[in-house]
């Protein structure tokens, strides 16, 4: 799954909200627990700073009443980076130490790309854990597109080659519609907000695509689906090419009484670009539950 924005040059002042770190397993997750209320877990995708959810999201759920835990998944600082290659099950396994170690009980969990993958398998082998899941830009069937650009990025990692920030840069922009990239205002906007950010090292930047392109090669995992048995939102954007609608809506239909919500005029980057949709569908779904 491509690199999300970078947004660690962003100061966001998180209301009630520490900086805090726990081990799991020998690895140093940082994380974050804004709010009070019925806990809400929120996964990052694949190189997003946990610090992105503040934005919009977090906001949106704590003025609803709710307690939002935010981290960063290993391979992303502050939390540690251990050697590569790493996987989603790796990462179920931070989220689920990161829960123990705050002592909540059954929760709403969300996430974002890759960090879809990690609430889908939440869902499907932790049910007793969760009381409502939503699938963001990242629950279908694999596309040839998303297997050959996350080799491509798997492949530069695994290079180790020095690649200058407006690389990272323009990797990020190129997710957004074709009619923004026409646009010189709102591509001068992004080069100005991410342009410049320092490139993501390894062994968090090839042990997160090694995650990646695992998942995205695997399509046994596509059969469990039918089997989930919690409340699921899949959230989807118009304009997305790693988890296109078509595709999502395909993979709603075989959860049991999943939902299905398409954000219109967004790309992959709809988490950043159209923050509030994506809040309001997540608060919607949640008071539902």
């Amino acid at each position: 799954m491509p690199t999300e924005p970078d947004l660690r040059g962003i100061s966001v002042e998180s209301e009630g909200a520490h900086l805090r770190e726990c081990e799991v397993d020998g690895v140093s997750i940082a994380y974050e627990v804004t709010g009070e209320g019925e806990p809400v877990v929120l996964v990052c995708g694949c190189g997003q700073p946990a610090i992105a959810w503040q934005l919009e999201q977090v906001p949106a759920l704590t003025a609803a009443g709710y307690q939002v835990v935010t981290f960063d998944n290993r391979g992303v600082a502050p939390s540690s980076s251990p050697p590569a290659p790493y996987s989603i099950d790796d990462m179920v396994r931070d989220t689920l130490g990161l829960i123990d170690h705050l002592g909540l009980g059954p929760l709403r969990i969300a996430g974002y790309s890759m960090g879809g993958w990690v609430a889908e398998t939440m869902a499907i082998r932790h049910a007793d854990r969760v009381r409502g899941a939503v699938f963001i830009g990242s629950c279908n069937v694999a596309t040839a597109w998303e297997k050959a650009i996350t080799t491509v990025e798997r492949d530069l990692a695994r290079a180790g080659h020095d690649m200058p920030p407006l690389f990272f840069a323009t990797e990020t922009l190129r997710y957004l519609p074709n009619h923004e990239l026409q646009d010189d205002t709102v591509v001068d906007t992004w080069l100005a907000l991410i342009g410049d950010q320092e490139p993501w090292p390894n062994p968090g930047r090839l042990g997160q695509y090694e995650a990646c392109l695992a998942w995205s090669n695997d399509l046994e995992r596509t059969r469990a689906w039918p089997s989930i048995s919690v409340p699921c939102l899949v959230l989807s954007f118009e304009h997305d090419v790693d988890s296109p609608p078509a595709r999502a809506r395909e993979a709603a239909a075989t959860i049991p009484g999943a939902r299905f919500v398409e954000i219109p005029g967004a790309s992959h980057l709809g988490v950043f670009t159209h923050g509030q949709a994506v809040a309001a569908a997540l608060v919607d779904f949640f008071t539902s539950l």
